[in-house]
């Protein structure tokens, strides 16, 4: 299972978000485990975030910087 580091994620068993992970561990050289368990059920789970984020294409960033330019 995976999750961004901005997205908090739910408890698969019952949906509440538990808050903080019980711990973490780096397994590769950009991955993470987190290891959860729910404060309302107490099941335990686990989810992986890779650190490595998609770098925008140029096109990408004038949009998004440069959106209403218009050169005549």
């Amino acid at each position: 299972m995976s999750a961004g580091a901005s997205q908090q994620p739910k408890c698969p068993h019952c949906g509440i978000i538990p808050g903080l992970p019980e711990w973490s561990e780096n397994v590769g050289e950009n991955e993470t485990a987190r290891f959860w368990r729910c404060v309302a059920c107490g099941h335990e789970f686990e989810t992986r975030e890779n650190l490595v984020e998609r770098q925008p294409s140029g096109a990408e960033l004038a949009e998004e910087f440069l959106p209403n330019l218009v050169v005549e």
